[in-house]
């Protein structure tokens, strides 16, 4: 039977070239079905902004404008790197820079799966690199998900006070979102878990839970101090303003010159709403969100509003898709090595 991500997680033995196959198999799954529900979204969006005009709207844009926003995009994942880096050496992980950087951008294959809690997969990779234990490792992975969101609910929120909007909705979403997360990036909750099943030892599952949980928890808690989440924020803040600048370049090649701060709020809130939502890349409720405060705050009509949603996506979460998936393809080289751990061992 094929074991989950979790499930591997888990297991005393480590995870193999085939088994590790079978879950990159699920992210393709998860890539095809997201695909299919994201274009049903975008036809949907186009009839009703009415599909022929919106189709003119596409062809009639400044293309080499619209390029831009796939730069700033990228620039935002370089930015973000240099969190993921930060985070592998807090742990005393160490891995060269271009097998690092292409484990890292392989993640963002892992966007359209539910909270991108398939990013933990990108962790195995690491593990094969360096021959540190996957648990040890996942924490990284954790807080790096953990602290994206909360720079866009902080994001959100300073842009939701400056412009007076959705400001209690804004706290709610902030609120649902980073609740989960407090049982994952602290012990509190494991350590109660942990005490319930001491009852039950004979059944074997606390020994392998207490094990990994212990390991998971003691090296989270390196990563559980004031100055990570000061310097991870100070690091994805930024990246967050380049992401958002893809709806202000994307409506500029639109001829709309649209406030900048305006354009913030309304990317920022559209992505919160999306992430709470808990689908997988937001789909459908990021792209009403995108479509409804486009034509809300910036006054335009259902024509504009419904490409530029639609070009503002391809342009954030399937061009981070589409990227992830081609170096999650060219990482698969490092599970056909046998050498490469002498090559990246922790220093």
């Amino acid at each position: 039977m094929a074991k989950s991500v979790w499930g591997s997680l888990s297991s005393k033995k480590k995870v193999s070239r085939e088994e590790y196959l079978k879950m990159v198999r699920r992210v393709r799954y998860f890539i095809t079905l997201g695909f299919g529900m994201s274009l049903a979204v975008f036809v949907a969006i186009a009839l009703f902004g009415g599909i022929y005009r919106v189709f003119d709207i596409f062809i009639t844009s400044k293309l080499y404008i619209y390029a831009i926003a796939f730069v700033a995009v990228f620039a935002g994942y370089m930015v973000r790197f240099q969190k993921w880096n930060y985070l592998l050496k807090k742990l005393g992980i160490h891995v060269r820079l271009k097998e690092n950087m292409i484990t890292y951008l392989s993640l963002y294959s892992m966007n359209i799966t539910p909270g991108r809690i398939g990013r933990v997969i990108s962790a195995y990779t690491v593990s094969r690199i360096t021959g540190v234990k996957t648990s040890k490792i996942v924490p990284a992975v954790m807080m790096d998900i953990f602290t994206d969101f909360v720079g866009f609910a902080i994001f959100a929120l300073i842009f939701g006070v400056l412009f007076h909007r959705f400001i209690v909705y804004i706290l709610t979403a902030d609120i649902v979102l980073l609740l989960p997360f407090l049982f994952i990036t602290h012990d509190w909750f494991y350590k109660r878990i942990k005490k319930f099943l001491k009852r039950f030892k004979k059944n074997g599952y606390f020994g392998l839970f207490s094990v990994y949980g212990d390991e998971y928890f003691s090296a989270q808690s390196s990563l559980n101090t004031l100055r990570t989440y000061i310097v991870s924020l100070a690091i994805t803040l930024p990246a967050d303003f380049l992401s958002a600048c893809a709806l202000f370049i994307t409506l500029y090649s639109l001829g709309v010159t649209a406030p900048f701060s305006g354009t913030m709020f309304v990317y920022a809130s559209s992505y919160l709403f999306g992430m709470v939502s808990g689908l997988p890349g937001g789909i459908g409720v990021n792209d009403a969100s995108l479509v409804a405060m486009i034509g809300g705050v910036f006054g335009l009509n259902s024509i504009v509003s419904s490409a530029a949603t639609i070009m503002t996506r391809v342009a954030t979460l399937w061009f981070g898709v589409a990227v992830g998936t081609v170096f999650l393809i060219y990482s698969m080289r490092y599970w056909e090595k046998k050498r490469i751990r002498k090559r990246s061992k922790k220093r």
